[in-house]
């Protein structure tokens, strides 16, 4: 599954049908609850996790992307996922080292970031740029 981040509205975009009534208001619903959820936490528990790792601000969102792509793979609520890294690198091409099959990409170097995130005590990678996020299969 793939998300994007729609920098002029805000909007977290993704495989759903956004035209589908009952989509948009689960996919609603769930946002509004994170919202509602980070915002009256407050703060992550750092006695068990360590200090917040400093993030550029466009890192920080896709962070947040992939956090919300794996939670609605796991069920694991965002605030018990921790993030473990984030790496900037240089992916070879478009594809961000996760082709899709069928899928063409431009062959150019393109920046990202490898963010790996540990929810329940088991590893997940993603790689994102831009307002991309791919979570790596395992």
């Amino acid at each position: 599954m793939e998300f994007t981040l729609d920098h002029e509205t805000g909007q977290i975009l993704g495989e759903y049908d956004m035209d589908n009534s009952k989509s948009r208001l689960i996919i609603t619903a769930v946002i509004l609850s994170l919202v509602i959820l980070l915002s009256a936490c407050g703060g992550r528990n750092t006695e068990e996790a360590g200090p917040p790792l400093e993030l550029p601000e466009d890192a920080e969102s896709l962070v947040t992307l992939a956090k919300f792509d794996l939670t609605l793979k796991t069920g694991v609520n965002m605030d018990n996922i921790q993030t473990e890294s984030v790496e900037e690198t240089l992916f070879d091409d478009s594809s961000l080292g996760v082709p899709q099959p069928g899928a063409q990409y431009d062959a150019v170097v393109t920046p990202g970031y490898i963010i790996m995130l540990n929810a329940n005590g088991e590893i997940y990678e993603y790689h994102a740029s831009g307002a991309i996020v791919v979570q790596v299969p395992k």
